[in-house]
C-alpha cells in the first residue's frame, strides 16, 4: 500500500468533527478510525474503507507538524533518562581512566589525551546521529577501528571547535603572551581557569569573538555530523544555509545552545571543586559526568534539528520525515481472530492457493539458482504486498535481474528486500546494490546519492555505510 501525503490533519468525510488518518483508493474519501476496518489475508493485515470496501492508505504528514520547541524538553532530558545515564557514566569512566594517565610530561600526556578526545567526539557525533534517527536508546560508537572510530572523530571535533573559535583564540593568545609547552597544556586542559585570568575581564573584543564562535558552533557541528567533513563544517556559507533551512527554529536552537554553554561553564567550575574531594578516583569520574552533561544535551539538541528539519538541510529525502497523521491510532474495527481467518482461508478457493503454489515454485527456482525461471515467476507475481518471499530471495532476484539487464525488476526486488526486513543483514546489502543499479546502470545519480545517505543514516558503523561514504561526493 502506497501511503498518501497530507500536509495537515483533515476532517473525515463521514465524521466532520474527527480528524482523518486514511484515504480510500476507490472512493477517495478521507477516513477516521471509525470508518476504517482492518482485514487480514494470511498473516498480512491491511486497511479497507467501510463504505466501499476499497483499500485505505495511511495518510502521512511531515514531522515538522509538531514544533521543534514542543519536542525540545524531551531531548534535553536525555542525559537524565536510563539510556542517557548509562551512556554518560560509561563515557565518563573511560574519560576518567584516560585522563588519569595524562601525566605532567608533555609527550607522555599526548597519547591519553588524544584517545580521550577521540572517545568524547565519537560519542558526541554518535548521539547526534542517533537522535536524528529518533532512537530512544541510541547506540554508541563501535570503536572497532582506531583511526576511523577514534582519531578521525576527535580530529574533526577539535578542528571544528578550534576553527569557529580561532579568532577568539588568536585574541586570547595575544593577551596571554607566549608560554612553555607545559603551560600550553594547562591552558588547554583547564579552559575555565584560563578564561578566569584578569587579562580577559575588560576585553570586549575577546568576548565578542567568543560569542560569535558560540553562535557559529552548533551549525558547524551539525554540518560535521551530516557530512563528516571539516572544510564543509567550517564553511560559513553552510552555516548560513542551515540557518535559512531551519527557519524560525534557528533562533530557538541558538538560544538554547548559548544557555547550555553557560551551564557547561558553570559545571566546569563545579567539576574543579569536585576534583578536590579526598576520595580515590571517584571525584574524577564525577567531574567527567558534570562536564559531559551539557554536551550530551547539546548533541540531542542537534540530533533533534536533524530529526525535524533533516530534509531541508539535505540530510535525507523528504519521504523519510513523513509519519502517520494520527500517530499510533488504530482503526476501531479490528481484524477477525486468527482462528476465524484460518477458517476463512480454508474455505476460500483458488486465488490464495494458486498464489501459495506460485510462491513455492518461486522459492524452489531461487534455491535451485534457476535464474530464468525465477525472474519469470517473480515478474509475473508483481511482488504484491501480501507476497510471502524471504528477503534473501528478493535479494537474489535483484542481483540476477541486474546481471540480466532488467534494471526495473532489479530495483523492485532490491527495494522489497530492504523494506520487508529492515533489521536483517540483507537490508543494507540490498540498499548498496540498489544505489549501484540506480547510479551506475540507470544513470540516476541523484537517487543513488539519496540511498547512500540513507544507508549512512540508518545503518551507521557497517560495511555498507563505509562503502556508501566512499561513494558519496565530498561535501561542499
Amino acid at each position: 500500500m502506497a501511503p498518501s501525503a497530507l500536509p495537515a490533519p483533515s476532517a473525515c468525510a463521514g465524521h466532520p468533527d474527527t480528524a482523518a488518518g486514511w484515504r480510500c483508493e476507490h472512493c477517495e474519501a478521507l477516513l477516521c478510525p471509525a470508518c476504517v476496518a482492518v482485514r487480514r489475508m494470511g498473516t498480512v493485515e491491511y486497511f479497507t474503507c467501510v463504505r466501499c470496501q476499497g483499500t485505505a492508505n495511511v495518510l502521512l504528514r511531515h514531522r515538522a507538524h509538531r514544533a521543534l520547541g514542543a519536542r525540545l524538553p524531551q531531548a534535553l532530558r536525555f542525559p537524565f533518562t536510563g539510556p542517557g545515564l548509562q551512556s554518560l557514566v560509561a563515557l565518563s569512566l573511560v574519560l576518567a581512566v584516560l585522563r588519569s594517565f595524562a601525566v605532567s610530561a608533555m609527550l607522555l600526556a599526548i597519547l591519553p589525551l588524544t584517545l580521550a578526545l577521540g572517545v568524547f567526539w565519537a560519542a558526541f557525533f554518535a548521539l547526534v546521529r542517533g537522535a536524528a534517527r529518533g532512537d530512544p536508546e541510541p547506540e554508541g560508537p563501535g570503536f572497532t577501528d582506531l583511526v576511523r572510530d577514534n582519531l578521525l572523530p576527535g580530529l574533526t571535533g577539535l578542528c571544528v571547535t578550534g576553527g569557529v573559535f580561532l579568532p577568539a583564540l588568536a585574541r586570547a593568545w595575544t593577551l596571554l603572551g607566549p608560554a612553555s609547552p607545559a603551560e600550553v597544556l594547562a591552558r588547554v586542559t583547564h579552559p575555565v581557569e584560563t578564561l578566569a585570568a584578569p587579562v580577559f575581564w575588560a576585553d570586549p573584543l575577546f568576548w565578542g569573538l567568543t560569542v560569535l564562535g558560540l553562535l557559529w558552533l552548533p551549525w558547524a557541528l551539525l554540518v560535521a555530523a551530516m557530512s563528516r567533513s571539516v572544510p564543509a563544517a567550517l564553511n560559513p556559507l553552510r552555516a548560513l544555509a542551515c540557518l535559512h533551512a531551519v527557519g524560525r527554529d534557528a533562533r530557538l536552537v541558538a538560544g538554547v545552545f548559548l544557555l547550555l554553554a553557560l551551564v557547561h561553564a558553570g559545571l566546569h567550575w563545579g567539576a574543579e571543586a569536585v576534583l578536590e574531594l579526598p576520595i580515590l578516583f571517584v571525584p574524577r569520574i564525577l567531574a567527567e559526568v558534570l562536564t559531559c552533561l551539557a554536551p550530551f544535551a547539546a548533541a540531542n539538541l542537534l540530533g533533534l534539528v536533524l530529526y525535524v528539519h533533516g530534509d531541508a538541510l539535505g540530510y535525507l529525502p523528504t519521504r523519510e520525515f513523513l509519519e502517520p497523521a494520527l500517530g499510533g491510532t488504530a482503526p476501531l474495527q479490528a481484524p477477525p481472530l486468527m482462528r476465524e481467518s484460518m477458517q476463512e482461508d480454508a474455505s476460500a478457493p483458488a486465488p490464495e492457493a494458486l498464489q501459495a503454489a506460485q510462491e513455492a515454485e518461486l522459492a524452489a527456482a531461487v534455491e535451485a539458482r534457476d535464474v530464468a525461471k525465477a525472474l519469470a515467476l517473480y515478474g509475473a507475481l508483481h511482488v504484491l504486498p501480501r507476497l510471502k518471499v524471504s528477503p534473501s530471495h528478493h535479494l537474489f532476484i535483484g542481483q540476477a535481474a541486474a546481471v540480466e539487464g532488467d534494471f526495473p525488476l532489479s530495483v523492485k526486488a532490491l527495494e522489497a528486500a530492504a523494506d520487508s526486513a529492515p533489521e536483517e543483514p540483507t537490508a543494507p546489502r540490498a540498499l548498496v546494490l540498489l544505489a549501484r543499479v540506480q547510479g551506475e546502470k540507470m544513470g540516476n545519480t541523484v537517487r543513488a546519492e539519496e540511498i547512500y545517505r540513507y544507508i549512512l543514516h540508518r545503518y551507521p558503523d557497517t560495511e555498507a555505510a563505509r562503502f556508501a561514504h566512499a561513494r558519496l561526493p565530498p561535501a561542499a
